[in-house]
């Protein structure tokens, strides 16, 4: 496995946004199924500690591939800005020294009523 930076995400290698839907219904509807199971079915607790560890499981799943999902889209926005490749602008010295005074030029009353 190679580690790449600064490259451009593939959307088409990864999970898509259907892939998430169902991990998400079905982390939400296992979450919600623990405590049904402990309060009105009376489930023994060795089956809730096996439902709570898929759903953690679940969890861990699910963010990674919200993560995934946001990164992707977000390149693609950021694609669509118009940036370009290289230095966006002249590039800028900043001195410690002082820089000299303008000259100021002798100040005029133009648009002073007289």
């Amino acid at each position: 496995m190679s580690i790449r930076t600064n490259e451009e995400l593939d959307p088409n290698e990864g999970p898509g946004f259907g892939c998430f839907v169902w991990q998400a219904i079905l982390f939400a509807g296992l979450l919600f199924l623990i405590p049904i199971g402990l309060f009105s079915f009376g489930w023994p607790v060795w089956v809730l500690v096996v439902l709570l560890f898929i759903d953690m499981v679940l969890l861990f799943f699910v963010s990674m591939t919200s993560v995934f999902l946001l990164r992707v889209f977000f390149a693609d926005r950021r694609r669509g800005r118009g940036r370009t490749m290289g230095a966006a602008g002249p590039t800028r010295v900043i001195s410690t020294e002082p820089s000299p005074e303008p000259e100021q030029d002798a100040p005029t009353n133009e648009g002073e009523a007289e």
